[in-house]
């Protein structure tokens, strides 16, 4: 199954779309403890599924983001 959260904010560019699944990564992104994408990711994993971060429209990133994970069927 996939699911897909999307927004119409500034985006995340590409090379900032692997990092901000780290722990306590928020370098230029603003606010934030930095747990919360990290979290998402480790129970998605847990889980069997597969968690990222996408451009809401392909190849434009500032036109929002795409976060899209993927579940095993129950």
């Amino acid at each position: 199954m996939l699911v897909t959260v999307e927004d119409t904010g500034r985006g995340v560019p590409d090379e900032d779309k692997e990092a901000i699944f780290h722990r306590y990564e928020q370098r230029k992104r603003g606010v934030g403890e930095g747990l919360g994408l990290y979290l998402v990711q480790i129970l998605i994993e847990r889980y069997g599924g597969r968690v990222w971060a996408d451009d809401r429209v392909p190849g434009r990133p500032g036109k929002g983001a795409a976060f899209r994970f993927t579940l095993k069927k129950a």
